[in-house]
């Protein structure tokens, strides 16, 4: 068998399909300024709101959501060009991160604001929608750190 796999020439190409995994992987992360982008949006939205200007509602409601779209679109849009990693990459745990993420920024962002509003305190709405977003930014990289981890440690099994 003269035309066989040398072990040095599989390891260089095993290192070479785990490092454009890691590639793929990397890619497939969403960027720090999407939080940035949504936790402004929201801070936008819920001034023009506060501001009970039918105009400023309209405006802030439009740019909110053409934001929105226009931040997701560009992130997706840079995904589909892109290779694609498989569905299961995540499994129980990313889901479970993910689905633990919403749910932490809005366990400060709604009580915040309930409470502040109940006790009287003026823009509550916008002090919840603030401290929301510093979760999202601050938490949001952080997540995604986790999720990285996660999709790289797939083919072991483990999170690394």
């Amino acid at each position: 068998m003269a035309d066989g796999l040398r072990p040095d020439d599989a390891a260089r190409a095993l290192a070479e399909i785990e490092q454009r995994r890691g590639q793929v992987i990397e890619l497939a992360i969403i960027p720090w300024w999407f939080w940035w982008a949504i936790a402004g949006l929201q801070v936008g939205l819920v001034v023009a709101i506060e501001s009970r200007q039918p105009l400023a509602i309209g405006i802030g409601t439009g740019g909110f959501v053409l934001g929105v779209l226009a931040a997701t679109g560009w992130v997706m849009a840079g995904a589909l060009r892109r290779a694609q990693p498989r569905n299961n990459l995540l499994g129980p745990v990313g889901v479970l991160a993910i689905l633990g993420f919403v749910a932490a920024v809005l366990a400060v962002s709604l009580p915040t604001a309930f409470t502040l509003d109940a006790n009287g305190i003026a823009h509550a709405a916008l002090w919840g929608v603030l401290l929301g977003g510093v979760v999202m930014v601050v938490g949001g990289p952080l997540l995604m750190r986790f999720l990285r981890r996660i999709m790289l440690a797939g083919r072991s099994g483990g999170v690394r």
